[in-house]
């Protein structure tokens, strides 16, 4: 397998796609330039495949969440922050997926104001039928990565969320709860 080229001629080909019309401040900032980039092209990538089937993004990663805790019903809020999106994003989304019986949501018995959401027949239909595709775009995506590349990305990236997480509360954000 063929290695990848070096950082420099990386860093060039990230200038160009950004338009970046500098110098990079320092290789901090081109990392990160580098993972935001990224994610924009996955996030890209999902919105030309997710319509394909007739679902979002936000969607399949709501019946992924609830097909992995089988049996489990989840408070929307608690959906919301497993996602990392605010409460009235995921009430239209799961409103839009109740509708086609995706899900099914009940008031949950400890709080009637809050719902449980769990997954429907018509959802675990609708994951069987776009999980399959969804792996193979990722294996496809992911093929030239060997393992101790794909280990080094998850360290990193494990690295740099503890950073965010240290920084949450001095700039104002509240720090994730864990669902489990």
């Amino acid at each position: 397998m063929a290695r990848p080229e070096g950082v420099d001629e990386a860093l060039a080909r990230l200038v160009d796609e950004i338009c970046l019309n500098r110098p990079f401040t320092g290789l901090g900032e081109a990392a990160f330039l580098s993972l935001a980039w990224t994610w924009q092209k996955v996030e890209s990538v999902g919105r030309a495949f997710f319509p394909r089937f007739r679902i979002t993004g936000a969607q399949f990663n709501v019946l992924m969440i609830l097909a992995d805790f089988h049996g489990r019903a989840f408070r929307q809020h608690e959906l919301a922050e497993i996602l990392v999106v605010n409460r009235a994003s995921i009430g239209s989304v799961l409103e839009r997926m109740e509708r086609d019986g995706w899900i099914e949501r009940t008031p949950d018995p400890a709080d009637r104001r809050a719902m449980l959401v769990s997954l429907g027949p018509a959802g675990e239909a609708k994951l069987a039928e776009v999980r399959a595709p969804y792996y193979r775009l990722m294996a496809r995506i992911l093929h030239e990565e060997d393992d101790r590349d794909l280990r080094a990305m998850i360290l990193f990236c494990d690295r740099m969320r503890s950073g965010i997480e240290r920084l949450e509360p001095r700039i104002g954000l509240s720090a994730r709860r864990r669902s489990k």
